[in-house]
């Protein structure tokens, strides 16, 4: 089953999100770019009042890819009592190194890694996230003025990446300015959760509040589902 996930910036839009059926909470400033980290208090203000309703995520912001930045700021997050934490694959910078000493950190924290349709990296991200030990990978766009996933990625390409995810063992995510419009296309590609922020806003605007109706609109298009999609036996 595919599980509907909710990018909120505040416990309010939590709520709402919690309210409309949402399967996962994921914490994202969308003001501050395409990973847009909230600060700690926010995060932790969210965290209280999802109280264990759904699994909550969080992203580490837009950070170089700098190996020792990346680890501390996974291990901020983290701390803040998320579920699981997220970081973009960005193509500048030392990916490689910074994902060699993040296999340590997914020992202990699940790990989502996010690759980018419109600036892809230069190496194999799905069987880097499965050496490592990530829990998942998904897509998403770099860029939100240019295009949603399916402007840049193809549903054959999408399928292929889904298939290659979890035959390595991982979640597999599809993200990036998805519509409803969008949702009867990937739904058969079976991906583990597909994400949403601007579709659930006012008139569409990722930067607006959330909106009820816009977000009952998505969760009607979405089977209903009772999987967790926590993996045992690592810590939040």
């Amino acid at each position: 089953m595919t599980l509907f996930l909710a990018s909120v910036r505040n416990p309010d839009e939590a709520e709402t999100a919690l309210g409309a059926g949402a399967d996962i909470i994921d914490l994202k400033e969308p003001g501050n770019g395409a990973l847009g980290a909230l600060d700690p208090d926010m995060i932790g203000g969210c965290v209280a009042r999802v109280a264990g309703r759904a699994p909550v995520s969080a992203t580490i912001g837009d950070l170089p890819m700098q190996a020792e930045i990346i680890r501390d700021a996974v291990r901020a997050t983290a701390s803040l009592g998320v579920d699981y934490v997220k970081l973009g694959l960005f193509p500048e910078g030392d990916a490689g190194r910074c994902l060699d000493l993040l296999e340590m950190e997914a020992r202990t924290t699940r790990l989502i890694l996010i690759v980018f349709a419109d600036a892809w990296p230069g190496f194999d991200a799905v069987s880097e996230a499965a050496r490592i030990g990530a829990s998942g990978v998904m897509l998403d766009t770099r860029r939100k003025d240019a295009g949603a996933l399916l402007d840049h990625l193809t549903i054959d390409v999408l399928a292929g990446f889904v298939a290659t995810a979890k035959a390595r063992g991982l979640h597999v995510g599809l993200a990036g300015s998805l519509r409803a419009t969008h949702v009867p296309s990937l739904l058969p590609l079976q991906p583990d959760i597909i994400g949403f922020r601007g579709a659930l806003c006012r008139d569409g605007a990722r930067d607006a509040a959330l909106d009820t109706d816009a977000c009952q609109a998505i969760r009607l298009l979405m089977p209903r589902c009772t999987q967790s999609f926590i993996k045992p036996g690592l810590a939040a």
